[in-house]
């Protein structure tokens, strides 16, 4: 488990490297606790200024871990076949408030933080980059909110940030459709600072890193703590109690016989089958 997050430290700069590559580094709970540990990790380290948040191979994160967090979430079937029993809401609402602090964790870090993005970026790898200060992806990364298509709909953790980045509309329709976009959109959308080709973007976050760096310590700081509680004047504290809140209602529903019930259909089909039947429901191209 140690191995999915990896910490590695040069000079000012902390990399906090997601490590499940043959996964594209979709994130189990526990991991995400861990990444959370090595980023108060780094913020206690006075000779860090900047800290980096990047993944191993083909993907920057592809969501969470879909089977990890069934069983977080005590909807896995038994070994027998028989539906499990309803997990109660207070237990799901500790799980979830649990991860609502973990985003927080990221959106107030202490250090400014920045996503090297590449590859896969959607669910929790989305909600990672909305959140931290600065973010430089490839153009070729393939950013979405397909998980929104689990029955969310525009039940998000972080509404109030997303507003204020995409504008209302914008943000319900990334939503919503859950459609896919590359790095210059990313970058259009305000997504993320800079859009660079991939074999560019190593040396573009090590750029701008660097350059951060420079900043005496305490200015880095205290200008966050300020950045900090101007987000907060807009709700950016609030959100994540009615996030945790939203995504355990929105993670609760009942599906009537006419919609699409993906905890049905993975019991009997597997994830990766369920996920393509998803996203078939949402492509019209077959009907233009």
């Amino acid at each position: 488990m140690d191995d999915a997050v990896i910490v590695e430290k040069e000079g000012p700069v902390a990399r906090l490297v997601m490590n499940r590559p043959d996964k594209h580094n979709a994130l189990r709970f526990d991991d995400l606790d861990r990444m959370v540990e090595a980023l108060h990790e780094a913020e206690e380290d006075d000779q860090v200024r900047v800290i980096v948040l990047k993944g191993n191979g083909a993907s920057f994160c592809a969501g969470h871990d879909y089977n990890d967090a069934l069983k977080s979430y005590g909807l896995e079937p038994a070994a027998d076949g028989k539906k499990p029993r309803r997990p109660s809401q207070r237990t799901r609402l500790l799980r979830d408030r649990k991860l609502g602090m973990n985003y927080m964790a990221f959106q107030n870090s202490m250090k400014p933080v920045i996503a090297q993005v590449h590859g896969h970026c959607t669910g929790v790898g989305m909600y990672l980059v909305e959140l931290v200060d600065l973010a430089i992806c490839a153009h070729d990364t393939q950013f979405s909110h397909a998980e929104q298509r689990l029955g969310l709909a525009g039940n998000t953790w972080h509404m109030n940030s997303q507003i204020l980045m995409y504008g209302a509309k914008k943000a319900r329709e990334l939503m919503l459709l859950g459609n896919s976009f590359d790095g210059p959109t990313a970058e259009r959308l305000g997504l993320v600072n800079l859009s660079v080709p991939g074999a560019e973007l190593d040396a573009a976050v090590n750029d701008w890193a660097l350059r951060i760096a420079k900043h005496p310590r305490d200015a880095l700081v205290t200008g966050k703590a300020m950045h900090q509680m101007a987000l907060e004047s807009l709700g950016g504290a609030a959100q994540f109690t009615r996030g945790f809140v939203g995504h355990t209602l929105g993670t609760n529903l009942r599906f009537e016989d006419d919609e699409f019930n993906i905890l049905r259909t993975r019991s009997q089909d597997g994830t990766t089958s369920t996920f393509k039947q998803r996203d078939q429901r949402f492509d019209t191209s077959e009907d233009n």
